[in-house]
């Protein structure tokens, strides 16, 4: 089995990193900038926009020296992932799967091989795509926790605005319909990430809860959401379910808005990516400077030894008894907004 190509540190890298995985949905919309560094920390640094005007002097006097754009630095390590998986002599050699043959010749035992090895990696890569996506999500909040005992224990925080966690007054499901304004709770979260960096709302993440009562407001107030058969930039009707776990709703006061039900299981307990009663205001243009940065990986199988610059690493090695190959794949990914106050977390129901 070691001569097989696809088991080898190189090839099996190249196909992790090409790997297009589901529940991806805000890695897409927000994080497509990839960036992966030569270091196992990273120097995250965070700009703040002021509202200072430019003082006037008198004709002929000295120049005022001003301050810069605000910026603040952290040294931070990367999550580390890094999962293996056996492969038996059995499972892969003499194991039938559905659609192959009883009797399969040479070739195509090589060729059933392949493909466990690609539907095991395959498997891996979406669960470490899971881990992205919750690292993400968690961005929107502000701060990346994660406690799982006899794994990992750690926080980052991003430094949001306090005024851009809002818990409405009024809340979306209230018992009198006639009372919700969301057409005003739309126009605070544009004000809101407006008046820290001068950026424009566009999409609004709604968690299962909100997006239920907001779509009973617009069933009851009538006129609130324009959800036709429309192009509306990348997004059309025909995408309205999507693989990436997303059910595009329609447009409201300019702002696409999306339903975002999807969990991701940790430690035995299904989180949900985006808070059931919230809903995620975000600006989403390169002028928010959103990336997803990406650690350096060391592993004596690359480079001899030195440092693996990009978003996976992934190898296999063999273990003679009882006879067995670990398939392994290591990342090490933070996704990082550069502008937090892009986004406005909004508590929109109740309870």
């Amino acid at each position: 089995m070691a001569t097989i190509n696809e088991l080898t540190w190189a090839s099996l890298t190249g196909a992790v990193n090409e790997i297009q995985s589901p529940n991806s949905f805000i890695l897409r919309l927000l994080y497509g900038n990839k960036d992966p560094k030569s270091t196992e920390s990273i120097e995250l640094s965070t700009l703040t926009g002021g509202r200072d005007m430019a003082p006037f002097v008198r004709k002929n006097g000295e120049a005022v020296m001003v301050g810069g754009i605000g910026e603040t630095f952290a040294t931070v390590e990367p999550p580390n992932i890094r999962i293996k998986r056996p492969m038996t002599p059995s499972e892969v050699l003499f194991k039938r799967r559905p659609g192959t043959v009883i009797f399969p010749s040479g070739d195509e035992q090589i060729s059933a091989i392949q493909q466990h090895i690609a539907r095991d990696a395959q498997h891996m890569a979406d669960m470490i795509t899971n881990a992205e996506e919750y690292l993400a999500a968690m961005t929107l909040q502000g701060t990346i926790t994660y406690e799982v005992a006899d794994q990992e224990t750690f926080q980052i925080t991003f430094p949001k605005p306090a005024a851009n966690t809002v818990t409405l007054t009024t809340f979306w499901d209230d018992a009198d319909p006639t009372k919700p304004t969301p057409e005003i709770d739309f126009l605070t979260a544009k004000r809101l990430v407006s008046d820290a960096h001068g950026l424009g709302v566009t999409d609004a993440i709604m968690g299962v809860e909100s997006s239920a009562a907001f779509l009973t407001l617009a069933k009851n107030q009538g006129g609130l959401l324009d959800n036709r058969n429309i192009a509306i930039g990348a997004v059309t009707f025909n995408e309205q379910f999507r693989d990436d776990g997303v059910l595009y709703l329609g447009t409201y006061s300019g702002v696409r808005c999306w339903e975002y039900a999807r969990t991701v299981d940790i430690d035995g307990v299904a989180t949900s990516l985006i808070r059931p009663k919230y809903v995620e205001f975000v600006a989403v243009t390169p002028a928010a400077e959103t990336v997803e940065y990406f650690g350096a990986l060391a592993d004596w199988k690359a480079l001899q030894g030195r440092l693996f610059q990009g978003q996976r690493f992934s190898k296999s090695w063999e273990e003679e008894d009882p006879s067995v190959r670990q398939l392994l794949i290591t990342s090490r990914p933070l996704p990082t907004p550069r502008r937090p106050g892009f986004v406005v977390s909004m508590k929109v129901v109740s309870g």
